[in-house]
């Protein structure tokens, strides 16, 4: 698999915006990399980062921060939360946005949605960041990506939610038209000027 851990239009100091993700199994990648493609084609020069490659990255350098991040074990990665401690001052003071990425943002449940903001309540308060926008995203069942003991208790939890256990395949749970929306709208939030009208 090609590494694409940092994909720059231009110069950091002059980027519009920069999209630092952690993903544990590569889907949350694909989700920058759509967010980013979507605020690319209203006009912004994007910075794309993993975390594990992002530690030069200055926030006061662009317009909008974007941070993606997926949960494991009700917790988002401690790499990205550190990441953000580091910079919170810096956030404070300019356009963020905090992605998401669970398997129980897919859910239509009182319950899965309150267990989906409570992750983001806790990151946030962890953190001592408020980011401008908070949005959950469904994320993927990825068994075929799991290591073995990984893919067993995922097929355990999700027999006894009533999801699917055949893993075979994965189950792909985000809506990416909605993901192009929200990078459309994260680049009116970085430029308003700049940004076509819908």
């Amino acid at each position: 698999m090609t590494d694409h851990r940092h994909i720059t239009d231009r110069t950091a100091k002059d980027a519009d915006a920069v999209v630092v993700f952690a993903s544990e199994h590569g889907h949350t990648r694909r989700i920058a990399t759509r967010l980013a493609d979507a605020m690319r084609a209203e006009g912004l020069a994007l910075d794309v980062r993993e975390v594990a490659d992002a530690d030069d990255v200055d926030p006061a350098r662009y317009d909008l921060v974007v941070v993606a991040a997926s949960v494991h074990k009700v917790r988002h990665q401690k790499a990205i939360a550190t990441w953000v401690e580091a910079r919170r001052e810096a956030l404070a003071a300019m356009a963020s946005a905090f992605i998401s990425v669970s398997l129980s943002a897919a859910e239509d449940s009182d319950a899965a949605r309150a267990a989906t903001q409570q992750c983001i309540d806790e990151f946030c308060a962890d953190t001592g960041w408020t980011p401008t926008r908070a949005q959950p995203i469904a994320g993927c069942l990825q068994y075929r990506e799991y290591d073995p003991f990984t893919r067993q208790l995922m097929r355990l939890l999700m027999r006894r939610g009533g999801h699917p256990t055949d893993a075979s395949h994965d189950y792909d749970y985000t809506d990416w038209d909605a993901v192009d929306t929200l990078g459309r709208e994260l680049a009116a939030l970085a430029r308003p000027a700049a940004v076509s009208s819908p």
